[in-house]
């Protein structure tokens, strides 16, 4: 005889880049053990690809998780592990002053994107010339080696490099003829990229909190998936 189907439960979320409306459901015992395996291995290729993975599977596969903005990703997986294991975390947070480790409990759902989701992707390059970029992606974060880390990953968020009337799309040129061609730009182009990324929306959250030791007042920000549970 075969055994019944367990029924999940549906939820519904807007992803913060796009205000789409998506269907989640907590992820199950088999896929909150591949993310503990990746967890435990410290390889951050395999984390970012259980994150991904859990991702699709639990929004059942709705969205193209490899190219979808890193913050959007990060905001749906905690309110995904919000829902399957529980909606607060209590992580050590360090006393400014003493030093002191105090864990501090968190409530998952009350972290959201902070910033200008709307701004402007268009970067001028001079007169007549620009390019359009994206947002990364969390498979465009850590992939490269060496010193040109930084250039590589940028390359990886150009859509489209534009001059006067001709557009030059990214999908139709190589990698290495984007990477040259920002190394060619001058310090100041250069800068006015980089502060895209610097000022682009983030996964933040506040917390506010006394040191049980020195009874100091505390303030962090916290950014990212790291710094609450992983």
């Amino acid at each position: 005889m075969k055994l019944p189907t367990v029924t999940l439960p549906k939820y519904s979320i807007h992803v913060p880049s796009s205000g789409e409306k998506v269907f989640y459901r907590p992820f199950v015992v088999k896929e909150e053990k591949v993310l503990l395996i990746a967890l435990e291995s410290g390889e951050y290729p395999m984390i970012a690809r259980s994150i991904k993975d859990i991702v699709n599977e639990c929004t059942y596969g709705q969205l193209n998780v490899d190219e979808m903005p890193i913050f959007d990703l990060c905001y749906l997986f905690i309110n995904i592990r919000a829902k399957s294991v529980g909606e607060t975390v209590e992580p050590n947070l360090v006393c400014e002053k003493c030093g002191h480790q105090n864990p501090t409990e968190i409530n998952l759902t009350d972290i959201q994107v902070i910033g200008d989701i709307e701004k402007n992707k268009k970067i001028s390059l001079g007169e007549n010339m620009g390019m359009l970029l994206r947002y990364p992606a969390l498979s465009t974060e850590k992939q490269d080696e060496g010193s040109d880390v930084s250039i590589r990953s940028v390359a990886d968020c150009i859509e489209m490099i534009y001059e006067g009337d001709k557009i030059f799309k990214s999908s139709e040129i190589d990698k290495d003829e984007i990477v040259k061609f920002i190394e060619n730009l001058t310090h100041h182009q250069f800068e006015s990229i980089l502060d895209f990324f610097s000022t682009m929306p983030r996964l933040t959250h506040n917390v506010h909190y006394r040191c049980g030791k020195c009874k100091h007042e505390n303030t962090l920000a916290l950014e990212g998936l790291g710094d609450f549970f992983l």
